[in-house]
């Protein structure tokens, strides 16, 4: 078998990205422009060869990521499975705030956007260490023996900090790198395993929105 992937994919352009609020944790519905985001990524997926399409779909259990998962998930005719794990950066307090809000209280706090938590949120700090736990756990199951082809190639649908902390543990890059990354809806990074840890091989790939 070959060695295993992870796609991890960005949610659909949301209610909140239009209205420039930040969403944390919170259940927020897709636009007409994001369900047509993530059925372009679907049919791109599916017109793959069979032994390069994803056999596994996961996804945080907000509503964004779910609703996303599942358009792709019928493309492919795959069913999405929940994790929680994969959820959006908790900005606690802040959510439905606009933006500049956290640039505000990150200021004022004094502290460093890494170490900054929100009050009722967690920190990046927390957020990539959360991230990181995930792809071990991913990982981990990846390798186990017998391997299986359900377990070849794993897509995940998440959020945009949460794969960019991702990212920046697999990569060993410091946060503030880390959340400068790019990431367009429904973009896709890919992860190949190699001696039980991730290699990061595509960062925001959105060829399918061209």
């Amino acid at each position: 078998m070959t060695a295993p992937r992870l796609y991890l994919v960005r949610h659909g352009e949301s209610e909140a990205n239009v209205a420039g609020v930040l969403q944390g944790q919170t259940h927020g519905a897709l636009t007409a422009t994001g369900r047509d985001a993530a059925g372009r990524l679907g049919r791109a997926l599916a017109s793959l060869p069979v032994a390069e399409r994803p056999t596994t779909i996961l996804t945080s259990d907000l509503r964004r990521a779910v609703e996303t998962a599942e358009i792709i998930a019928e493309a492919l005719g795959v069913n999405p499975q929940h994790l929680p794990a994969a959820r959006e950066w908790n900005v606690g307090d802040l959510d439905g705030l606009p933006a500049a809000a956290l640039r505000d209280a990150i200021e004022r706090s004094g502290l460093s956007a890494a170490e900054f938590a929100p009050p009722g949120g967690e920190s990046l700090s927390e957020l990539q260490a959360r991230a990181a736990r995930a792809l071990d756990d991913l990982a981990r199951e990846a390798a186990e023996e017998p391997r299986t082809a359900e377990r070849e190639r794993t897509l995940l649908v998440s959020h945009g900090d949460f794969i960019r902390m991702a990212i920046g543990a697999a990569a060993s890059m410091p946060i503030d790198e880390a959340t400068a990354i790019a990431l367009r809806n429904t973009s896709l990074t890919e992860l190949v395993l190699g001696e039980g840890s991730w290699r990061v091989e595509r960062i925001g790939d959105a060829s399918h929105l061209d």
